[in-house]
């Protein structure tokens, strides 16, 4: 049997169980009113405990085959707790006041009552972790520590107004009908109809969590790669110094004949096109985001930029103030030098989508600041950014990834990254932070991924996101207020420790009525 149904058989054979222990449980939590006759010897004074306790365990072994997210477990932890502390009070309560007597007042139906609510507790939390997987920021935490707050100040009234007797009762079930089952899960509706919506503004995978984390962030870094309507470059200047512009180009395309790089293409294409005979280089040396460095004919040659040039102590003063008009266009500049001289300067640029300042004013009027990453000179990085209305990081480093550059952003405000992927189909969404990178790879990994042509997809997300969790904080309000009102109710002994399972089904229609709502609104203007 496969893994994955197993689990699933595991968890239905433990809710079942958990189930019937519970309703057993339950039919015994009052002395005298069930069982039969003749089937006292199953149903003695510890009953409602040991049936309560066997319903705990087994709601916690399907706990632990159910989608029990890093989110959602310190809620199931906590909840845990709870439902260990109300079958620790019941054995307290049992074995200070002895089968069906009482302890200052206190009945035996009152000590059962929490050990029904523990097992109601557990139950209701397996089933709601199964049904909305717990996702997104809200952990549940604070809200449980108000439920065991308004829990504890309910039987300090009841001891004071009601004594001791209703304690048990008073306790057991505020903190039941007002414990926060499914305030974890509640984005895993709201992800399930907005996942419809993004899919129709161009999204083709979100992964989980991905409305959460992009709906936090406030900066989105954009590789250069990613605006470009193609991988293709375009050479469109050769300037020879001292030669003629074939043999300066003949010399680059030579040095880069054993590159895979588009500038490599670029030039080799460029060299077919003028008939320009190359040859291989007799050693070959990348240095990524800034050039090449190649032996070719017993000469060093380079092509890169100025950092390059620098590095290698070669000055290129005159190559640079060539470069500057060509940089203010927004074309990428390299020097070439050849025994330690720079001979010429190369041009090239690739073509901008037409969409793409477009798509940078929509992510600002999302909200979103939009940054450039860019590995050209600052001329460049410059006349592009205006072109596009996008920002640009303060201290760019030289031969920088768009995800070292994200990296130098401070912590708290992790941008998002826009880039394209390695084989150049996609264009993927990641998030900022190396949390959760993808194995070998050494980058997170894709939040979101849209076709090439679908840039606009992303500024979609982005407002779908923050609708998606307004969404989130009208319901989480709604179910607050209603479970405050359903402890305050179980307080008064308006509820019964019965109406749990109503009041979760409830829940769940608030949620579908929210969800319904939001497909409604949010797809009216889906293309």
């Amino acid at each position: 049997m496969p893994k994955t149904a197993l689990n699933s058989a595991i968890w239905y054979f433990s809710m079942i169980l958990a189930t019937a222990c519970l309703v057993l449980a339950n039919l015994v939590a009052v002395p005298g009113s069930w069982p039969p006759a003749g089937a006292v010897f199953l149903f003695g004074a510890h009953s409602a405990l040991i049936y309560g306790m066997f319903s705990s365990i087994f709601s916690l072994l399907a706990l632990s085959f159910s989608l029990n997210s890093v989110t959602g477990r310190p809620l199931t932890i906590i909840t845990a707790l709870a439902g260990a502390s109300l079958l620790g009070t019941t054995l307290v309560l049992h074995h200070a006041a002895g089968p069906f007597a009482s302890l200052d007042g206190v009945g035996a139906g009152a000590a059962n009552a929490p050990a029904v609510a523990a097992a109601f507790l557990m139950l209701l939390r397996a089933f709601g972790v199964a049904i909305l997987p717990p996702r997104g920021d809200r952990s549940g935490v604070a809200e449980a520590g108000w439920s065991v707050a308004l829990a504890f100040s309910a039987a300090a009234a009841s001891w004071l107004f009601a004594g001791p007797a209703a304690v048990p009762a008073t306790l057991a079930a505020t903190l039941l009908l007002a414990w926060p089952n499914l305030i974890d899960g509640i984005n895993a509706f709201a992800d399930k109809v907005f996942h419809t919506a993004a899919l129709g503004s161009g999204a083709r995978e979100l992964a989980p969590g991905a409305f959460t984390r992009i709906a936090r962030a406030r900066d989105i870094l954009i590789d250069k790669a990613a605006v470009m309507s193609g991988p293709d470059l375009m050479v469109t200047n050769v300037m020879a110094f001292n030669n003629e512009p074939k043999t300066l180009l003949a010399v680059a395309a030579s040095a880069e004949a054993q590159s895979t790089h588009p500038v490599a293409h670029a030039l080799r294409q460029l060299a077919a096109q003028w008939r320009v005979d190359l040859r291989l280089p007799d050693r070959f040396e990348p240095a990524p985001g800034l050039g090449v460095v190649a032996l070719l004919g017993g000469q060093t040659v380079v092509i890169g930029t100025p950092d390059l040039l620098k590095t290698l102590r070669i000055d290129s003063f005159t190559a640079d103030a060539i470069a500057r008009s060509l940089e203010a266009d927004g074309k990428t500049v390299l020097r070439v030098a050849v025994g330690g001289r720079v001979v010429g300067v190369l041009g090239l640029e690739g073509t901008l989508r037409q969409d793409a300042g477009v798509t940078g004013q929509a992510l600002r009027q999302e909200g979103l600041v939009p940054w450039l990453a860019c590995g050209d000179s600052p001329k460049t990085r410059e006349a592009l950014a205006g072109m596009l209305g996008l920002e640009l990081p303060a201290d760019p480093q030289p031969g920088d990834t768009v995800h070292e550059a994200a990296a130098r952003f401070p912590a708290a405000s992790a941008p998002l990254v826009l880039t394209l992927s390695g084989d150049r189909t996609r264009l993927e969404l990641r998030g900022g932070s190396s949390g959760g990178d993808t194995p070998g790879t050494g980058t997170p990994p894709p939040l979101a991924v849209s076709d090439t042509d679908d840039i606009g997809a992303f500024p979609a997300l982005k407002a779908l996101a923050m609708r998606r969790n307004l969404l989130a904080v009208h319901a989480r309000r709604l179910l607050r207020c209603l479970w405050a009102a359903a402890g305050i109710g179980g307080a008064c002994a308006l509820l019964p420790l019965a109406a749990a399972p109503v009041l979760f089904l409830a829940c769940l229609a608030i949620l579908w009525v929210f969800a319904r709502f939001s497909v409604a609104d949010t797809l009216k203007g889906a293309p």
